[in-house]
């Protein structure tokens, strides 16, 4: 399955936003969604997103919609990444 993603800062906060059919922008089908993407961002919260006509549909462990309240989603640049395949190893050693 390939998802468009992009790493960005809303109202402070530096988030992983992944935008999947709106049909996974749900609880159920979306939390499996979230458990898959949550490897290839490890250390950001990572939010589904179904930008629609007249506004945005959110699901998150969080509170997303605070975030994106006022945020036009649709304009960010996007990175499609395929969950068949692993997360890239970083290059760098952690830092601890």
């Amino acid at each position: 399955m390939k998802i468009r993603t992009a790493v960005t800062e809303l109202k402070g906060v530096r988030v992983a936003v992944a935008f999947p059919p709106p049909a996974w922008v749900t609880p159920g089908m979306g939390d499996a969604l979230l458990a898959r993407l949550q490897p290839y961002f490890p250390a950001l919260p990572v939010m589904l997103a179904a930008v629609r006509k007249h506004g945005v549909r959110t699901h998150a462990a969080f509170q997303a919609h605070a975030l994106v309240d006022g945020t036009d989603l649709g304009a960010l640049d996007t990175v499609e990444i395929d969950l068949d395949l692993p997360p890239v190893a970083p290059d760098a050693a952690p830092p601890f």
